[in-house]
């Protein structure tokens, strides 16, 4: 069920050149309702009507009442929510989307670039606690992007580095892991949509979290959509965030 809450911040912590973690006390146990893949909706401005939108969020992590997210800061509304302190509040709707990461398959692996390795974290953790292979490569243009690394090496024993410029980790993209890959594996994916493009014509199984601007978050405003293969309208926000490779168009 989605909530529209009122929620203290814990933390807001510029951990990268414009990355920020940002901690959220709901107040109430989420825990078992929000799932791998999900996001919320986030009021930036003391519930002002500047901006008038909320922004979209991945939900990174969710223990009991607290959750974490990642953003960068890129325009007014993430600038703003960057200057939020400790007992501020925020107003966020959530959880949003129905489409969400399986937790079923054995073998997994992870490809996020950039922030969208925030959409990732969660079902990383989820499949770990079910007892499966979980694979993460994080990717982007240089050194000083990777403002995750270090939460992903406390989470994860296998974590694979690539820069565009070869200034840590391998030289390379995030999808450069694919020549490495037996086929058996199944990757979740979220980053930039040239990042998917290039994941698209893959043999493997993919599930793929879209980074859509989304006005609503809910499936009112049709600005985020994407394509089937009959050419039919899928709402990312609704229908998503994440499909499988299979059933979309890119």
């Amino acid at each position: 069920m989605i909530k529209d809450l009122e929620a203290p911040v814990l933390t807001n912590t510029r951990i990268g050149v414009n990355t920020f973690k940002m901690e959220i006390d709901t107040e109430i146990d989420l825990s078992r309702e929000i799932k791998p893949g999900q996001f919320l909706m986030i009021k930036t401005v003391n519930f002002s009507d500047d901006p008038l939108l909320r922004r979209a969020f991945a939900i990174a992590d969710v223990e009991g009442s607290k959750i974490t997210l990642f953003y960068d800061v890129v325009g007014r509304g993430t600038k703003l929510l960057s200057l939020f302190k400790t007992g501020d509040k925020v107003k966020i709707l959530l959880p949003l989307g129905k489409g969400t990461f399986p937790l079923s398959y054995e073998e997994n692996v992870l490809i996020g670039g950039g922030i969208g390795m925030a959409g990732l974290t969660l079902l990383g953790k989820e499949l770990l606690k079910r007892g499966k292979k979980v694979t993460v490569v994080y990717g982007a243009k240089t050194k000083r992007l990777l403002s995750m690394e270090s939460f992903l090496r406390n989470l994860f024993e296998d974590v694979y580095i690539f820069t565009e410029d070869g200034s840590a980790g391998e030289k390379g993209y995030a999808t450069d892991i694919l020549n490495e890959l037996t086929g058996k594996e199944v990757i979740h994916a979220c980053g930039p949509m040239p990042m998917l493009k290039s994941l698209y014509n893959s043999r493997h199984k993919i599930f793929m979290s879209f980074e859509s601007p989304m006005a609503c978050g809910w499936g009112v405003c049709l600005g985020c959509v994407i394509k089937d293969k009959n050419n039919n309208f899928l709402r990312v926000c609704k229908e998503g965030p994440v499909f499988e490779k299979e059933k979309v168009m890119i």
